[in-house]
């Protein structure tokens, strides 16, 4: 493509969007805002289907589960809520973070996810039981991201305002590496499709590439 116009312009949002996240299909993408609502768009058709108001402030984290038929969202009043996608309504709350909350991530299993806040706090989510089942004391200072990623295994990482990026066994959500190497605070990150690569962005103004086989030496 080498025509940098646009292909389309969704508008409905009356606040600044936070963040986007794609439906597994390929063909929606869901939206979250500080007008507290989040709605989900049909990318083919360029349209609305569904706008979302059950939260009562700013909306930030929202991610759609692996199999497409639940979506989690996040926000500044401290809840998660999870609707169901196939009718549009909001089968659970779930409340435990203490301050807003910033970040999500579903596992690949379709059951777990985790939230991440301004709390410090990371919790891990088993939508069967729809309650918290483990929290871990991630950060010193607020968490911006958290992903599940693959390299040599399956792990979460977390990014934070407090310049570092956590590495976590995705299992056992132990501690596996501690990466220190931007000067403020880390904004967001992401793991190759290929499971070699790790990619975080700080204000610092750079973004890093760390390789999965480099880090057992940092």
């Amino acid at each position: 493509m080498n025509d940098e116009a646009p292909l389309a312009t969704l508008t409905g949002h009356t606040d600044r969007v936070n963040r986007l996240a794609w439906h597994p299909s390929g063909r929606f993408v869901a939206s979250s805002s500080f007008d507290a609502s989040w709605r989900l768009w049909d990318v083919e058709a360029r349209k609305e289907v569904l706008l979302q108001e059950g939260h009562t402030k700013a909306v930030y984290g929202i991610g759609c589960q692996p199999d497409g038929s639940l979506l989690a969202s996040a926000g500044a009043d401290c809840g998660v809520r999870v609707w169901d996608l196939r009718s549009g309504k909001n089968i659970a709350l779930l409340q435990g973070h203490v301050k807003q909350v910033l970040a999500l991530d579903w596992a690949a299993d379709g059951f777990h996810f985790v939230s991440g806040g301004d709390d410090n706090m990371v919790k891990l989510w088993d939508m069967r039981r729809r309650e918290c089942v483990y929290t871990i004391p991630a950060h010193s200072h607020l968490i911006s991201s958290v992903k599940y990623v693959h390299g040599p295994g399956q792990f979460l990482a977390t990014a934070s305002y407090d310049n570092t990026v956590k590495i976590w066994d995705a299992m056992d959500l132990q501690l596996v590496h501690t990466l220190e190497g931007h000067e403020n605070k880390v904004l967001g990150l992401d793991g190759s499709p290929d499971g070699q690569l790790l990619a975080t962005a700080s204000y610092d103004r750079t973004w890093k590439l760390w390789a999965w086989d480099e880090l057992a030496s940092l």
